[in-house]
C-alpha cells in the first residue's frame, strides 16, 4: 500500500509541477500571481476533448499539439488585450483582475460545454505494468511521468539558460530599464502568458486521463498553487520539487486520514516552508537596492 501510494504521488507530483510552472513563468516575467492558470487547465482539457476524435495515438497527438498552439495564442492575446492595460498599476490590481477573469472564464466554459463531467478514454489506459514490491503503474501514468519531466527540462533550459530566458529575467528584474534598452515588454510578457497557457493544457489533459473533466478541475489547479510556493515563486527547478513534496504529503495524508485532511496537510507544509524560508526552497534571495 505504501509503495503504491508512492507511485501515485510521483505521478500527481509531476502534474502539480506542470501547473506550478504556469504560475512561476508568469510571476518570473511580470511579478503577477496568475490565478487564471486553473482556467487554462479547464479550457485546455475541454478543447482537447472537443478536437480529439477519440481514436488512435496519432489523432491524440495532433489534437494535443493543436490545443497547445491554440491555448498559447489565446494566452498571449489575453495578455495583450486585457492584462497589459493594467501595466504600471500595483500588482494586486493585476492579481485581482486574473481572479475575476478566472471566474468569468469558468462561466464561459460552462456556457460552451456545459457542466456535465466529460471522460477521456485514452489509448493504453487499461494497460498496467507491475513494479518490484507489488506496485502497479499504468502506461498512461508512465507517459505522464516522462512527458512531465521532459517538458520541465525543456522549460528549465528555455527560461533559465536560453537567450529568451535571459530576456524574460531582465524584464522581471527591471522592466523600466529593459524598456529603455529597447526590449518590447508587451511581447515578452505575452510570451510568458503563452507558455503558461500551453503548460496548462498539458496539465489539464494529464488530469483528464485520471479524473472526469468538470468545473472542479479548476479547484485542483488552485490546489497546485502551494507547489509553486514551496519551491519558490520564481524558481523553475523549485516547481518539480514543490510538486513532488506537495503530492507526497497529500497522498500519504489521504491514506492515513482522509481527503479533506490531506488538503489541510498540504497547506500546513506551505505554512512551515514559508515560516522557515519565506522565499521558498529554491526561491531567489530578495535584494533591496537603495
Amino acid at each position: 500500500m505504501a509503495y503504491q501510494t508512492l507511485v501515485g504521488a510521483l505521478v500527481v507530483g509531476v502534474i502539480y509541477s506542470l501547473v506550478a510552472l504556469g504560475y512561476v513563468v508568469v510571476y518570473r516575467a511580470s511579478r503577477v500571481f496568475n490565478f487564471l492558470q486553473a482556467q487554462f487547465l479547464y479550457f485546455g482539457a475541454l478543447l482537447f476533448i472537443t478536437l480529439w476524435g477519440g481514436e488512435g495515438v496519432t489523432s491524440f497527438a495532433l489534437a494535443l499539439v493543436a490545443t497547445v498552439l491554440m491555448m498559447a495564442a489565446a494566452g498571449a492575446v489575453l495578455y495583450a488585450v486585457v492584462i497589459h492595460r493594467t501595466t504600471g498599476q500595483p500588482h494586486w490590481i493585476q492579481m485581482l483582475l486574473t481572479m475575476f477573469l478566472g471566474i468569468a472564464g469558468l462561466n464561459i466554459a460552462q456556457l460552451i460545454w456545459g457542466s456535465d463531467p466529460r471522460f477521456l478514454d485514452v489509448p493504453g489506459d487499461r494497460v498496467n505494468w507491475g513494479l518490484p514490491g507489488g506496485a502497479v503503474i499504468s502506461r498512461v501514468d508512465v507517459a505522464i511521468l516522462v512527458t512531465g519531466i521532459v517538458l520541465w527540462m525543456i522549460l528549465y533550459w528555455l527560461i533559465t539558460v536560453s537567450p529568451m530566458g535571459v530576456r524574460l529575467r531582465a524584464t522581471a528584474e527591471n522592466s523600466t530599464l529593459s524598456a529603455y534598452s529597447g526590449m518590447p515588454l508587451t511581447v515578452w510578457f505575452g510570451v510568458a502568458w503563452a507558455i503558461a497557457a500551453a503548460v496548462g493544457v498539458i496539465a489539464g489533459v494529464s488530469f483528464a486521463v485520471r479524473l472526469p473533466v468538470d468545473p472542479t478541475i479548476t479547484e485542483i489547479g488552485l490546489l497546485a498553487f502551494p507547489a509553486a510556493m514551496i519551491g519558490g515563486m520564481d524558481s523553475i527547478k523549485g516547481c518539480l520539487a514543490g510538486g513532488l513534496i506537495l503530492a507526497l504529503v497529500q497522498q500519504y495524508a489521504a491514506v492515513v486520514w482522509d481527503t479533506q485532511t490531506s488538503i489541510a496537510a498540504g497547506f500546513a507544509v506551505v505554512l512551515v516552508v514559508l515560516i522557515v524560508r519565506p522565499r521558498g526552497l529554491f526561491g531567489s534571495p530578495i535584494v533591496d537596492r537603495v
